[in-house]
C-alpha cells in the first residue's frame, strides 16, 4: 500500500507533539532560529489565525529561551517586574484580546518598557492586525505598531498532508492517498480540524470496528457543518 510521505522538517518539542515546519509558519520560524541575533530588535508578534500554530511557535521560542508563557489575562500591572527577566525572553499570548482595556493596555505598556530596560526578547501573538483594533492608549498602538510582524499563514496542501499523515501515523492508522486528498479538499483548513477529525476517526473506529474509508470520513465531517 502507497503512503505518502512526510516531506517537512519536524522539529520536537520537549513534552509536546511534533511541530511541523512549512512555508505558511516559516516566518516566525527563522525569527526563533535567529534569536537572540535579532539586530537590535527586542519584540516580535507572531500574527496568525486561530488554531493556525501559534501557540507552537510560543513553546518553541519557550524551548529554545527558556521563556516562560503568559496568556493576557494573567496581565497585571502589580506583577510586571516578576514576570520579565533580566537578559532572557518572555512570552505574551493573545495580546489582541486585551485591547480596549485601559488598565491591561497599561500594563501591557509598562511590560514592554520594562522589559527593553531588562534586555528581555518578547514574543508577543495576535489573531488580529493590531493596527484594526480601537486601542485606549495611542503611545502602546504606536509602540505595538513599530514591532516587526511574523505571519502564520492559512495552512497549504503540503502542511495539511504532512500532518494528517503524521497525526494518522501516531494513531498507528495507516490510510491510502485518496483519503487524504478527499479530506484536504473538505476539511477547514487549520490544525484544531486536522486533530479533531483524526481523534473521532480513531475512537469511531474502533467502536464500530469499521475501517477507515471514505464514507466513513464523510460521516465524521459532516460534524463540520453543523
Amino acid at each position: 500500500m502507497q503512503q505518502l510521505p512526510l516531506l517537512l522538517e519536524h522539529r520536537r518539542l520537549l513534552g509536546r507533539e511534533d511541530f511541523l515546519v512549512s512555508p505558511c509558519n516559516l516566518e516566525a520560524v527563522e525569527w526563533i532560529d535567529s534569536y537572540p541575533d535579532w539586530n537590535n530588535i527586542f519584540a516580535i508578534v507572531v500574527l496568525g489565525n486561530k488554531s493556525s500554530g501559534k501557540t507552537h511557535i510560543s513553546w518553541l521560542f519557550s524551548e529554545k529561551t527558556g521563556a516562560k508563557i503568559y496568556n493576557f489575562n494573567e496581565i497585571t500591572e502589580e506583577l510586571f517586574s516578576d514576570i520579565v527577566p533580566i537578559n532572557s525572553a518572555l512570552v505574551i499570548e493573545n495580546i489582541d484580546n486585551l485591547i480596549g482595556n485601559e488598565q491591561k493596555e497599561e500594563s501591557l505598556f509598562h511590560i514592554i518598557n520594562y522589559a527593553m530596560e531588562c534586555n528581555t526578547k518578547l514574543l508577543l501573538t495576535s489573531s488580529t492586525q493590531l493596527s484594526t483594533l480601537n486601542f485606549c492608549l495611542i503611545d502602546l498602538k504606536t509602540r505595538l505598531l513599530s514591532f516587526p510582524v511574523a505571519n502564520i499563514y492559512p495552512p497549504d496542501d503540503e502542511f495539511l498532508k504532512a500532518l494528517l499523515v503524521k497525526q494518522f501515523l501516531e494513531k498507528d492508522i495507516i490510510v491510502t492517498p485518496d483519503i487524504i486528498e478527499y479530506i484536504i479538499k473538505h476539511i477547514p483548513r487549520n490544525a484544531s480540524s486536522v486533530k479533531y477529525l483524526v481523534e473521532q476517526a480513531d475512537l469511531l473506529s474502533f467502536e464500530q470496528k469499521h475501517k477507515i474509508t471514505i464514507p466513513f470520513i464523510k460521516k465524521i465531517m459532516e460534524q463540520f457543518e453543523d
